[in-house]
Formats: structure tokens, C-alpha cells, sequence
């Protein structure tokens, strides 16, 4: 299982079964959080947006080229 410490984000692994104790680069042994995929529908909403975003950024500067 993969975690990120919160204080200085480094991503380390630990065995399956057992525990993160500290962090390997900063000693840390509070705030270990186990790192959690993306759902799928949150992601494509992601993509949603960043589409419109480029749509309307184009149709803006299409807008001022042709004098519109």
C-alpha cells in the first residue's frame, strides 16, 4: 500500500499487512495518509471542465480576431 506524508509529501510503499510507522525521508510519524485513486466519475468531470475551459478561451479569442 502506497502512502504520502503530509509535512514534506514524499510517496514511499509499505509491504501489504503492515502499518506505516515514520516517514523515510523526514522521520515523521504523524500524518501518514494512505494515497486513494481518483473515482472515475470525478475524473471525467475533470475533463469536462478543462474542455470547456479551452472552448471558451477559443471562442473568446476567435470573438476579438474577427472583430465580433
Amino acid at each position: 500500500m502506497e502512502y504520502r506524508c503530509a509535512r514534506c509529501h514524499e510517496k514511499f510503499a509499505v509491504a501489504d499487512g503492515e502499518e506505516a510507522h515514520a516517514c523515510p525521508r523526514c522521520k515523521a510519524e504523524a500524518g501518514l495518509e494512505p494515497v486513494k485513486k481518483v473515482p472515475k466519475p470525478m475524473m471525467l468531470f475533470g475533463v469536462f471542465l478543462g474542455c470547456a475551459l479551452v472552448a471558451t478561451v477559443v471562442g473568446g479569442v476567435l470573438s476579438v480576431v474577427r472583430g465580433g
